[in-house]
């Protein structure tokens, strides 16, 4: 019966199934072997494949066919493993990418980058695109269009040292809801500003810093989001923190900075600087999360605020405890 159904039926339910596992249906009878073709949903992870070999000749197979005609492509996630030549992969994603694309995951763990093909920057159906490790991006001439695109997630990227490139994505992205910003190890020593009135949920970890005594800086990070619902910010980077408009609309916020003795800012500045940025948040946030260095840095003003204003369940986080809930403000 199901073979009976329109072919475009068949691949819309296999769709659903996990890649390999839709692949493996074209072994059921000859009307069913290139069926795999008109899928609409692709994950493709070469960790699940007996042979990396295998899995970048069948990747070459995959890149001819849907290269050769316009696709109905719409989710792409590709995470790779093993050891391929950069042009090799990006001929991969470049065949993926079409008009229809909804959904764009790229995790490369590989000792080449590979170049994010220049068409993605004008998908305007794209609504999702996360992006990891190995992807290089470059937006110099490029124009950013992104009508449709709520999920922005940038992690370990290049591109995070150029904060110019981050600000071009977010105002091609009119309509962003969630933007989560990953790095380990920051190099620039430029002002990050994140600046969008749609945006609803922030992800920002900036864990490390390397630092050169040659070059010592000042880094800035400067949020100006008035309709967030949900801060997670996690900066042991930046030696100013700035909120241009306080989020009312701000329900949870989980904090996680620090004076490092490298910084070119005094510590009582650094001090005035945190306890400023927080003051506005913990007025309006339900959920409010702290680490144990934030507490160092501003233990006054909380101490302050729990014994003025009307909030029950006041407990002080544990301090072998990364993040824990501080204030519960009731309903």
């Amino acid at each position: 019966m199901i073979s009976d159904l329109p072919n475009v039926i068949i691949g819309h339910i296999l769709s659903f199934l996990p890649t390999k596992d839709a692949l493996c249906t074209c072994i059921l009878s000859k009307s069913w072997r290139e069926l795999w073709r008109s899928l609409s949903n692709f994950d493709f992870d070469d960790r699940t494949w007996k042979s990396k070999i295998i899995f970048g000749n069948f990747m070459d197979r995959f890149c001819y066919l849907h290269n050769s005609r316009e696709n109905s492509i719409t989710k792409f996630r590709l995470r790779v493993n093993g050891s391929y030549p950069s042009s090799r992969m990006s001929a991969w994603i470049s065949a993926a990418i079409k008009d229809n694309l909804e959904e764009l995951k790229l995790w490369i763990y590989t000792a080449d980058h590979v170049p994010l093909p220049r068409r993605i920057f004008s998908c305007e159906k794209l609504v999702i695109l996360d992006l990891g490790y190995r992807i290089d991006i470059d937006l110099l001439g490029v124009g950013v269009h992104f009508p449709c695109l709520k999920v922005l997630h940038l992690q370990e990227l290049l591109m995070l040292d150029d904060h110019a490139s981050i600000e071009k994505l977010l105002a091609g992205s009119p309509v962003l809801e969630e933007l989560k910003i990953e790095h380990e190890d920051c190099e620039s020593r430029n002002v990050l500003r994140i600046c969008s009135s749609s945006l609803k949920r922030l992800i920002i970890r900036f864990p490390f810093v390397a630092y050169d005594e040659k070059d010592p800086g000042c880094r800035e990070l400067t949020l100006d989001t008035p309709n967030l619902e949900l801060l997670k910010l996690t900066d042991l980077v930046s030696e100013k923190l700035n909120m241009l408009q306080i989020p009312y609309s701000l329900v949870e916020a989980a904090l996680s900075v620090a004076y490092k003795h490298v910084f070119t800012i005094q510590v009582d500045d650094y001090i005035d600087m945190a306890v400023h940025l927080l003051r506005p948040i913990m007025t309006i946030v339900k959920i409010l999360r702290l680490c144990d260095t934030t507490m160092r840095v501003s233990f006054i003003l909380i101490l302050l605020l729990c014994l003025i204003s009307p909030w029950s369940d006041h407990s002080l986080p544990h301090i072998d405890i990364p993040f824990t809930d501080v204030i519960r403000r009731s309903s």
